[in-house]
């Protein structure tokens, strides 16, 4: 059976093609601080939220978007810390920048609310502070489907607004 997705993963390879400067990014409009790409992959919008130094990601947030229901589209929600800059508050910092630039994009497309969503795996502390400094909330326990793990589902809905505080 395969494992969960890590996020890992995705740094590592979005971090050899960002340092050949192999994607397109621009910095934030709500957030300078942070670089933004935005691609399709498998047809599904993919926002791509980074952190770097120099030609170094530190941090990388990427919101997938997986559906639609009664509030708006439905994002889920990757995040992952290069090791060498964990410990420093960098993947909460950037997750609600990313949010507040995600939901004010939408706001001027006139997208009133989005949901995000979080599949922690059960057991990885880190990843679980990080979603529950950001969804504030409990999550539910559920069996991660694409492994079959136990994990922790965090799920939030945000009113899309023009600079919406989400930003600690």
């Amino acid at each position: 059976m395969p494992a969960m997705t890590d996020p890992m993963d995705a740094l590592v390879q979005y971090q050899e093609a960002f340092a050949r400067g192999l994607i397109p990014v621009q910095p934030g409009i709500a957030n300078r601080d942070i670089l933004v790409a935005r691609d399709d992959p498998n047809d599904k919008p993919r926002f791509s939220y980074m952190q770097a130094q120099h030609r170094t990601l530190m941090v990388l947030v990427m919101l997938v978007q997986i559906g639609w229901d009664e509030e708006g589209p439905i994002f889920e929600v990757g995040y992952a810390v290069a090791p060498e800059f964990r410990g420093r508050g960098l993947a909460v910092q950037t997750l609600a920048a990313a949010l507040d630039e995600l939901s004010a994009g939408l706001a001027r497309a006139k997208v009133p609310m989005m949901t995000i969503e979080a599949v922690v795996g059960a057991g990885n502390l880190s990843s679980e502070r990080v979603a529950l400094a950001i969804f504030g909330e409990a999550p539910t326990s559920i069996t991660d489907e694409i492994s079959g793990e136990p994990a922790l589902l965090f799920r939030k809905v945000i009113a899309c607004e023009r600079g919406t505080g989400l930003r600690r």
